[in-house]
C-alpha cells in the first residue's frame, strides 16, 4: 500500500510538472503580434486571410498566418500602413511613431488641388466643395476663352475687311460693314470681359481653398487648452482616460 501511495503521489507531481513544462514551452513559441504607437490610441487593422482590429498599446494572440497588410489611423496623424508576413510559431514587435498632419502640409496640398488640403485634414465635405467649384470654374474658364477667341476672331476677319475697302473708297459698302464691324468689337470685348471674370473665379476658389486650409486646420478633437494647461483624452485597448499636462 505504501508503495502505491508513493507511486501514486510521484506519477501526480511528475505529471504535474509535465503539463507545466508543456504550458511554458506552448506560450513560449506561441506567436503574437504587439503594436504600440507614439501617441498611443491609433486605430490597427490588419487584412489578410482574415480582418483583425485593435486600438495601440495591443497584442494580437490570434492564430495568424502569412501576409497582412497593417493599416494605423488616429485622428490628426497621417496614415501609416506597412505590410508583414506573420507566423504563429514567432513573436514580432512594432512600434510606429506617427506623424502629425499640419496646416503647412494642407495649405501645400491645397496649393496643387483646390480642396487636397481638406481632405487631407479629415474636412471630406468642405474638400469636395472647393473640388467641385475649382473644376467648375476651370470649365467655365475654358468655355469663355474660347468663346472670346472665336468673337475676337470674328472681329479681326471683319476688320481686316473693312481696311481693304476703305483703300478700295467704296463708301456705300463700308456704311454696310460698319455696324457689323462694331457689333463683333463689343461682343469680343464683352466675351473678353467674361474671360476676365472666369480668370478671377478660378484664383478665388484656389485661394479660398488654400487660406481655409492654412487658418482654419482643425485642431484635435477633445483637445482643451487653457493659457499653459492641456487636458487630451488618452485610449488603449485596456481603458479611457485623460492626461493633463502644464507648460512653462
Amino acid at each position: 500500500m505504501t508503495f502505491k501511495r508513493n507511486f501514486t503521489i510521484y506519477a501526480s507531481i511528475s505529471i504535474f510538472i509535465l503539463s507545466a513544462f508543456f504550458q511554458t514551452a506552448l506560450s513560449q513559441t506561441s506567436g503574437s503580434l504587439s503594436i504600440s504607437t507614439n501617441p498611443d490610441g491609433a486605430l490597427v487593422t490588419l487584412s489578410g486571410n482574415t480582418i483583425v482590429s485593435g486600438v495601440t498599446p495591443t497584442v494580437f494572440r490570434q492564430t495568424l498566418i502569412g501576409f497582412y497588410k497593417i493599416t494605423i489611423e488616429r485622428y490628426g496623424y497621417a496614415r501609416y500602413t506597412t505590410k508583414v508576413i506573420l507566423d504563429p510559431s514567432k513573436q514580432m514587435e512594432l512600434h510606429i511613431k506617427l506623424t502629425p498632419k499640419t496646416r503647412f502640409k494642407s495649405a501645400i496640398r491645397s496649393m496643387v488641388i483646390p480642396g487636397w488640403g481638406q481632405r487631407y485634414s479629415n474636412q471630406k465635405f468642405k474638400g469636395l466643395f472647393y473640388t467641385f467649384f475649382a473644376a467648375a470654374t476651370a470649365f467655365g474658364y475654358y468655355k469663355a476663352d474660347d468663346d472670346f477667341d472665336t468673337k475676337y476672331d470674328r472681329f479681326i476677319a471683319l476688320d481686316d475687311e473693312y481696311n481693304a475697302l476703305s483703300q478700295n473708297g467704296n463708301v456705300n459698302d463700308l456704311e454696310e460693314l460698319l455696324p457689323r464691324l462694331t457689333n463683333a468689337k463689343d461682343r469680343a470685348y464683352d466675351a473678353e470681359n467674361m474671360r476676365r471674370i472666369a480668370i478671377g473665379s478660378v484664383i478665388a476658389v484656389w485661394s479660398l481653398s488654400v487660406i481655409d486650409a492654412l487658418f482654419f486646420f482643425p485642431e484635435e478633437k477633445g483637445t482643451f487648452k487653457v493659457k499653459n494647461v492641456t487636458l487630451t483624452p488618452s485610449t488603449s485597448s485596456q481603458n479611457v482616460g485623460l492626461n493633463l499636462s502644464y507648460h512653462v
